[in-house]
């Protein structure tokens, strides 16, 4: 992983959502508004984007839970505001995984090549039954994406020189995550095997789980390869740009 990059976090508006949804068996019954990342990673003549939001403000609120996106937080406008691209200048999406708060806009980028594990591209097409309502085939199927702009991988790959991904199952069967060598140093985009720093930090998994060993071993292998995070739904990242995330343990 020799190459630098630039990394840059797009929000994708709030979920209102159970805190022990998001850390297992602690703090139900309480409340908060979380939010959304995409993440738009640059350099080497690529534009990459990682995760494309939600599709549709009203479909969450009327199927999953309380949301609210402001004008700037639509994939479009985040992009260019965040880092000046249009749909058409991304060349790669990395899905993390296709719950529908993770590859929500995916039919918009036309020229764009997508990259999902195989595993996880099978399980959102027969999930397990408490995880249904949270795949919708039509963000990810024919529908969205021509079959050819699909790439599978199976475990982790090089998508190019110092951007790779690695899977890292238990919050989805297929969950992956994204490695990004930066000039800060290690930077892992790391969906939601860790929704907060609270998880990777305190070892707590997700509340909303396909495996709980597998998140555990999942938690363990991003501590021991990088140094930085941005956490899939972590309301401290609000104060970060570029690459200055927050170190993996505490400083």
């Amino acid at each position: 992983m020799s190459k630098l990059w630039k990394v840059t976090t797009l929000k994708m508006g709030e979920l209102f959502v159970e805190k022990s949804s998001l850390t297992y068996q602690k703090d139900l019954g309480q409340y908060l508004w979380i939010p959304m990342w995409a993440t738009a990673i640059s350099g080497e003549g690529y534009n990459i984007l990682v995760d494309t939001g939600i599709h549709s403000l009203e479909w969450v609120n009327e199927n999953v839970c309380p949301c609210r996106q402001e004008a700037d937080e639509t994939i479009v406008e985040a992009l260019k505001k965040g880092v000046g691209w249009n749909p058409e200048d991304v060349d790669i999406v990395i899905n993390t995984h296709l719950h529908y708060d993770h590859c929500g806009n995916n039919n918009l980028f036309k020229n764009a090549q997508f990259i999902v594990q195989k595993r996880e591209w099978e399980a959102a097409f027969h999930p397990i039954p408490c995880q249904d309502g949270i795949y919708l085939r039509e963000l990810y199927d024919s529908r969205a994406v021509n079959y050819s702009q699909w790439r599978f991988v199976d475990g982790e790959e090089e998508v190019v020189p110092g951007v790779k991904v690695f899977p890292t199952p238990g919050h989805a069967d297929g969950h992956q995550s994204v490695l990004v060598n930066t000039e800060e140093g290690i930077v892992c985009v790391s969906g939601d095997v860790s929704n907060l720093l609270e998880n990777i930090r305190e070892n707590i998994p997700a509340g909303i789980l396909t495996c709980t060993k597998a998140i555990y071993a999942s938690m363990e292998a991003v501590r021991k390869r990088a140094e930085f995070i941005i956490p899939g739904h972590e309301g401290a990242i609000q104060k970060y740009q570029s690459s200055c995330f927050p170190r993996i343990f505490k400083e």
